[in-house]
């Protein structure tokens, strides 16, 4: 009876700190119209918020993936849990743009590591792994859905900003204390001396997932971010009906999760993501072809998109010796980060110079790059042929 309750404890902090991590992310897509309004800030200054933010992506994920090799894993999540919560209570108290840059940093960056460390343990923890990876990933859905939901009802308002960070803060405090009472297994003890990222970077499919990982992040992440500003800005919808087709994406993500999460392990990690990524390119490409009719296949991409990153995360550490998987996964997902850097970073100017109608052909470009990636991974990498 003990075991079982300290597995419904485990599944219930997985679930929790999935759901709110998504949650938090997803308030910041929804909140930049009022951030530019409230800062008056410039479209460059705007894609400023949202490029800092995955600067906490690459140093969390670069430093914290070696670190989660080597240190407890209760004591190093329970250390980022803290660090994050930390970085939403600026935002409860503060209303100043560059206190906002610098927790944009912690938050995103902490969430990030988060959800990437609940991917990792949760094989570890429960069985069929490919099932609850995709159930606790349904719950980030749920959490993003949810928070553009309720939050683009009330993003007019600063103050709906600081009431959403208190309520995710407060559920953050409780997933700590549930934490405490946890067990979780250890990353796996090499006997080989040698390793880390030096290994890593030796072999060269990490470059091959890298830009995959890369290609996801601006397909699926620049489509969170600034869709609403595209359907708004460039289409004439509202910023409510532009941001009702991203909760449309977010909503398909999340059910597909559900839906797909028991034929994963029956089809194949990797067959599954052949055939998602295969249709999320057609739809992004449909997306951007169509002008206003095309937000709809958009929001329907959301369908396909939904397992790739849960899988990519699971593929990644099947490339390399299991006590490097947290390495590993952590060095690929942060210098792929670098994508979503430099998007955010110019995707502003680009906006200012060609308009979004030409900017947001970037999305559906790397839609088909990373499809295309993953069948050269499949075809050309020997440990790949092996993998279903």
């Amino acid at each position: 009876m003990e075991k079982k309750e300290r597995r419904l404890s485990a599944m219930l902090f997985c679930a929790m700190v999935m759901t709110i991590t998504a949650a938090s992310d997803a308030l910041r897509g929804v909140f930049l119209p009022q951030f530019r309004t409230s800062f008056s800030l410039t479209e460059p200054q705007a894609g400023r918020i949202i490029m800092v933010s995955y600067i906490g992506n690459l140093l969390f994920l670069s430093i914290g993936g070696y670190l989660s090799d080597r240190l407890p894993r209760k004591r190093f999540i329970g250390g980022v849990l803290l660090l994050w919560s930390l970085a939403l209570a600026t935002y409860v108290f503060t209303e100043n743009y560059y206190i906002l840059l610098a927790a944009m940093i912690f938050s995103m960056g902490g969430s990030t590591m988060l959800s990437t460390s609940i991917n990792l343990i949760t094989p570890l923890l429960f069985a069929p792994p490919a099932l609850f990876v995709n159930i606790f990933n349904f719950l980030q859905g749920v959490g993003i859905f949810t928070s553009q939901n309720v939050g683009g009802r009330f993003a007019e308002k600063l103050t709906a900003w600081h009431t959403a960070n208190a309520i995710i803060l407060s559920i953050a405090m409780i997933s700590f204390v549930l934490l405490m009472t946890l067990k979780l297994p250890d990353a796996e003890k090499s006997e080989k001396k040698s390793g880390g990222y030096s290994e890593i970077l030796k072999n060269p499919t990490t470059y091959l997932l890298i830009l995959i990982c890369g290609c996801y992040f601006i397909a699926e992440h620049g489509l969170m971010n600034w869709l609403t500003s595209y359907g708004s800005e460039h289409l004439g919808f509202t910023v409510q009906k532009a941001a009702m087709y991203l909760s449309l994406f977010y909503g398909g993500l999340t059910i597909a999760r559900l839906a797909l999460a028991p034929f994963v392990d029956k089809v194949g990690v990797f067959r599954m993501l052949l055939i998602c990524s295969s249709l999320g390119a057609v739809l992004h490409t449909l997306g951007v072809a169509l002008g206003r009719n095309g937000l709809l296949f958009f929001g329907a991409s959301g369908l396909a998109f939904s397992v790739i990153y849960p899988l990519l995360v699971m593929l990644i550490g099947r490339f390399y010796d299991p006590s490097k998987a947290g390495t590993a996964t952590g060095t690929i997902l942060s210098i792929a980060t670098f994508f979503d850097i430099g998007f955010n970073a110019f995707f502003g100017s680009l906006v200012e110079m060609i308009g979004y109608g030409k900017a947001i052909t970037i999305l559906p470009i790397c839609a088909v790059l990373m499809c295309a990636m993953l069948y050269v991974l499949k075809f050309s990498v020997k440990i790949a042929k092996e993998i279903k």
